[in-house]
């Protein structure tokens, strides 16, 4: 449940406090003060992503951290490949696969491999890990000029151009949390989180 306090008690009020962001026109600008109005959105809406990029790379290490620590548990040790190097994706699909768990429903799976790619651009910047996501999830590229901009002098890297979407950071911890309670054997444990 580390996740779900983590995404309550930190994540969502700072989220939350940086408020929703606003569209600005794109084109000349009639006033000064329109221009003002036009870079304090622009600014606000790079930091709430800035932001929501930050706690994409904390909770996917959060997950991941758990889910080596379980690791050692569930896998007979010494074991090779080591618990502690195996690449997280490979180490996933064992987990889920020798607890005999279900990744496919409600694309769990699905979720936390892609934010761990996320999380692996948003740490290396533009490389391999990039072009691999631009062509296996083109959405987080995809977003109106009117709603981001990177702000930093031009030309961008690919990886400032990412953009996590509203919703997602709740839509990650509900994967995580999803994942943790169909793991979880006991008579009560919760498989749909709270929000």
């Amino acid at each position: 449940m580390n996740l779900y306090r983590f995404y309550l008690r930190v994540v969502a009020p700072t989220m939350n406090s940086l408020g929703e962001p606003k569209s600005w026109e794109v084109g000349e600008l009639t006033s000064l003060d329109a221009g003002f109005d036009r870079a304090a959105a622009q600014v606000n809406a790079y930091t709430r992503n800035e932001a929501a990029k930050a706690y994409v790379l904390v909770l996917s290490a959060i997950f991941e951290r758990q889910l080596r620590q379980w690791a050692l548990h569930l896998f007979q040790q010494p074991r090779k490949p080591d618990v502690a190097r195996q690449n997280v994706v490979d180490l996933l699909d064992e987990i889920i696969s020798e607890a005999g768990l279900d990744g496919a429903s409600d694309g769990v799976r699905e979720t936390l491999v892609e934010a761990h790619e996320i999380g692996n651009v948003i740490r290396h910047g533009d490389g391999s890990a990039s072009k691999a996501l631009i062509k296996s999830a083109p959405q987080f590229w995809s977003y109106d000029p009117c709603d981001y901009a990177d702000i930093n002098p031009p030309p961008s890297p690919d990886s400032a151009l990412l953009v996590i979407p509203g919703g997602y950071l709740e839509d990650y911890t509900r994967a995580g949390l999803r994942f943790w309670g169909r793991a979880d054997r006991l008579e009560g444990a919760i498989e749909d989180p709270p929000f």
